[in-house]
């Protein structure tokens, strides 16, 4: 009984609780939801969609919205103004015209349509475990999707990367009450907690840009990186915004940037092209938005021809990459165009003393944009200083030297100068337009088309005692890219994504530096022509496929194929009778590759990849193994390796030129005169990562072979020869190790880097034994640093490197030969034996952001480019004349002040 009487009371006092926490749960509940209602809404919306109403509701006040996408009405909203207007009548407003009804539950109102009823209990406590989970990271103000952002499950290893389209997939996700850590370069870091409003529908996290300022909210010790450095080896990844606040000469640019990190040349002053880990420019393949860029210069290399503002992300692949990408031997630039502003039309504008930059950006319902950019030169200041300087007009005084004696009958030649006022500019365009045909389904059009032009042309009449002169010189140049991609994006399942892709990429560079004179003596006319044309041109088409498939969370296999024709055309000529080279090249290569990214243990990383190419042009296949490996033996060690073996195809070959400066061409490998160039990549590095600074160390080797040059200096005596068998042959190799000392985020940021490298070459017609590359660098040491104040940035940048090589000519003659030509010869000395003076050069920037009213912001900066004035030598001019040899310093750019102004729609 007693047993009995206790269990009726444990009975009734177990009853009495579960009321009371009913009770207590209701009343917290309801007081919940009465604070929603008592929420006060003020804003002004015109222009808008219901769906960018909710978003800005949920940026300013504690609400969150649950809806399926497809349910909300796409049209514009007519203009609503709101003072203190209550949510439940906001509310009740923007739905009383819509077939929309909502309830408000803890601190969410949920929206569903008419007729489809939400029971809040169900709605909020039905949960998931263990289950696999796919989104989108996107931009919070402008709706972009952001590829390459890293999607971690906090508290374990489990994570992941998005994609080129900014998706992501989950292997095994604990529970759906998880919390994820977002991170990407240039945002804030993000923490979401999984819940199941956020599962009923497609996941989609929205981050916070760095630069975006949350009124009455301050946000300390957030990630903002100036760059990141991932798990895999040899990767940088870097977004346009965080390039805008470092030094630059005119505007912001990401060639120039990426040469601030250690392992690429950053003493190239006068080319933007990237020489990584020992390679040349033409050794790196750069992809825009999957399409081939074969040339990236603007201004004689003093900038490249990407605007800034018309890119997304950007990833540097300094060695032993991935299978993924081949034709080429030395590193990979992996460049996302920017897609446009999905939620809200924008337009913007940049304006420095070098060019004009302008951008639109034009949403299409949420599902899609449509951006648009434009940059252009205008002769100012700025661009005749660098035109002057890389035009050969900025010498020092000669310094003179006598040759060695010539043999009997060979005299020397004088040269005649004339001014000119040349006409010059460049120009860039890009557009791109995204749409989603269904959640699944996305189609982007991407077109870039970037192009310099030069005129130096000119009429000459001028009299010396008893010869008058007539003629005319016409000296012309242009080159520039252009290239288009079509994309479709699948998402099969959330294990299978296919991206197919069909492109087009037409190189060209054209000079026509032809004179003709009419010499009258004593009334005799002598009519000369002389002078070059060279015209370069390369046509390429592909296609190509990529998949994904998420076996499950160890393994994530890539599998692609690749088809492409080109069309290369070259042809030199001379003195209007002589062809040096005319080539014209037609070739077709086939590729596939398979990859396993595979993390057997939550320590380790492997990517073992075979491509297997085939090549019409050889006739041969050639199978290209590679693998990179990481492991974590500690919490913030990383240990990596990478092997590969490479090859290239289509080739720039350097055409040797001493006295007035190397050029270069491209042309396709035909397995004899110019082979397929190859390299094997071996890399080892380790790096340790706490909550504030990055330490990387990484070692590198390249064993080249295949490489091919084109140089007269060996033509024979001789009046008729075949020019096209002046090209030759040889090996060597690239090693180095590099150091990097990255603060990664703060009021202060940035990075120390130091490379120790070197780069032999070995061509036997140049004699036996290896000797420095042109681009050799022995020791290039660069600080880089950012200081955030209020709203300024402060930024500077130092480089040093020690000189680069070259080849001192020894003297030169003229030839008599039988047929009556005459023609110029020189005497060299060893390749490459000397040095020019060590380079260095300090940098410095300061950038103030502001607003206009509550429609505009912008900011106004002001560089400068050496700030010191170091005379840094480019290159040496010699000439040949009756006194001697003279020899010339050719100075790259003094102090150089810029000052830039940028405005757009907030």
């Amino acid at each position: 009984m007693a047993l009995s009487r206790l269990n009726k009371k444990s009975l009734k006092m177990i009853k009495k609780c579960f009321i009371i926490f009913m009770v207590l749960s209701g009343q917290i509940l309801s007081a919940h939801a009465q604070s929603l209602e008592e929420i006060k809404i003020d804003g002004t919306y015109y222009g808008n969609t219901l769906n960018q109403i909710f978003l800005d509701i949920s940026f300013r006040y504690p609400v969150q919205f649950d809806y399926l996408s497809e349910d909300i009405p796409i049209d514009i909203v007519p203009g609503r103004n709101y003072s203190k207007k209550p949510l439940k009548e906001v509310m009740d407003d923007l739905l009383r015209l819509t077939t929309l009804e909502y309830i408000m539950v803890e601190d969410f109102i949920v929206i569903r349509k008419a007729g489809v009823k939400v029971d809040p209990e169900k709605w909020r406590y039905e949960r998931k475990s263990v289950f696999r989970l796919t989104g989108v990271i996107k931009d919070k103000t402008s709706g972009e999707s952001l590829p390459f952002a890293n999607v971690i499950i906090k508290g374990t290893k489990n994570g992941t990367s998005t994609n080129g389209d900014g998706y992501f997939t989950l292997i095994n996700v604990p529970s759906d009450t998880s919390v994820l850590e977002v991170y990407y370069v240039g945002y804030k870091q993000e923490e979401v907690k999984l819940s199941p409003r956020l599962l009923s529908k497609q996941l989609v996290i929205e981050m916070t840009p760095e630069s975006t300022e949350l009124k009455e909210i301050v946000i300390e010790g957030e990630r903002e990186d100036l760059l990141e450095i991932p798990e895999k080896a040899n990767i940088v990844s870097m977004t346009p915004r965080e390039m805008s606040v470092l030094p630059s000469l005119g505007t912001a640019d990401i060639f120039r940037t990426f040469q601030l990190l250690p392992g690429v040349s950053g003493s190239n002053e006068s080319s933007s092209g990237l020489y990584v880990r020992g390679g040349s420019p033409d050794q790196n393949l750069i992809l825009f938005d999957g399409f081939t860029v074969y040339h990236q210069e603007h201004l004689f290399g003093v900038f490249s021809a990407f605007n800034t503002n018309a890119i997304k992300d950007v990833q540097l692949y300094k060695g032993g990459f991935e299978s993924k990408y081949g034709g080429r031997i030395s590193s990979v630039m992996d460049i996302i165009g920017k897609t446009g502003n999905e939620k809200y039309f924008n337009i913007g504008a940049d304006i420095s003393m070098l060019d004009f930059n302008g951008f639109i950006e034009i949403p299409l319902h949420e599902k899609g944009s449509i951006f648009f950019a434009g940059r252009k030169s205008y002769k100012g200041y700025l661009y005749n200083k660098l035109f002057n300087t890389f035009a050969n007009d900025n010498s020092t005084s000669p310094q003179q030297s006598t040759p060695p004696p010539m043999p009997s009958g060979m005299g020397f030649r004088g040269r005649a100068f004339e001014n000119i006022e040349p006409l010059s500019y460049f120009y860039d365009l890009n557009f791109k337009a995204t749409y989603r045909t269904t959640p699944k389904d996305i189609l982007s059009l991407s077109f870039f088309k970037g192009q310099d032009n030069l005129d130096n042309s000119r009429d000459v009449n001028r009299s010396i005692p008893s010869i008058n002169v007539k003629g005319g010189t016409t000296d012309m140049t242009k080159w520039g890219n252009w290239g288009s991609s079509f994309k479709w994006s699948h998402k099969w399942k959330e294990k299978f994504y296919t991206n197919s892709l069909i492109s087009y990429s037409n190189y060209f560079s054209y000079r026509d530096r032809t004179s003709e004179r009419t010499f009258t003596q004593n009334g005799v006319e002598t009519v000369t022509k002389r002078g070059s044309v060279e015209d370069n041109n390369i046509r390429d088409f592909s296609l190509k496929i990529d998949n994904e498939y998420n076996v499950n969370e160890q393994n994530l296999i890539e599998a692609g194929l690749l088809y492409s024709f080109y069309n290369i055309d070259y042809t030199y000529e001379m003195n209007d009778t002589i062809h040096i080279l005319d080539k014209h090249d037609n070739g077709n290569l086939a590729a596939l590759y398979f990859q396993d990214k595979w993390s057997p243990l939550s320590k380790i990383y492997f990517l073992p990849g075979l491509r297997v190419s085939y090549f019409d042009m050889t006739g041969k296949l050639y199978l290209e193994p590679r693998v990179q490996f990481s492991y974590s033996p500690l919490k913030k060690v990383t240990l990596q390796c990478a092997w590969g073996n490479y090859y290239q195809f289509a080739n720039r070959i350097i055409r040797e030129d001493i006295m007035a400066g190397s050029r270069d061409f491209w042309i396709l490998s035909d397995g004899g005169e110019i082979p397929v160039g190859q390299a094997i990549h071996y890399t080892l590095g380790a790096k340790y990562e706490n909550k504030d600074y990055i330490l990387n160390i990484e070692a590198y080797y390249k064993d080249l072979k295949n490489l091919s040059e084109y140089t007269l200096r060996f033509v024979p005596a001789q009046s008729s020869m075949e020019y096209d068998t002046f090209f030759y042959n040889g090996k060597g190799f690239a090693r180095g190790i590099e150091f990097l000392l990255q603060k990664k985020y703060g009021l202060f940021s940035g990075w120390v880097g130091y490379t120790l490298g070197q780069v032999l070459y070995n061509f036997p017609i140049y004699g036996n034994g290896y000797f420095p590359a042109s681009h050799d660098v022995t020791h290039e040491f660069k600080i880089i640093g950012s200081y955030k104040l209020k709203k300024w940035v402060f930024s500077g940048t130092w480089i040093y490197a020690t000189g680069k090589p070259y080849t001192q000519p020894l003297g030169g003659y003229e030839l008599t030969l039988p047929d009556g030509e005459v023609r110029e010869y020189i005497l060299t000395g060893v390749k490459n034996s000397e040095r020019y003076p060590d380079y260095h050069r300090l940098d410095l920037s300061a950038k103030y952001a502001f607003t206009l009213g509550d429609m505009f912001i912008g900011d106004i900066g002001v560089s400068i480019f050496n700030l010191y004035n170091r005379k840094n030598v480019w290159y040496k001019e010699f000439e040949i004349d009756d006194t001697g040899m003279t020899e010339t310093n050719v100075y790259l750019l003094g102090f150089t002040p810029n000052l830039s102004i940028a405005l757009k729609i907030r």
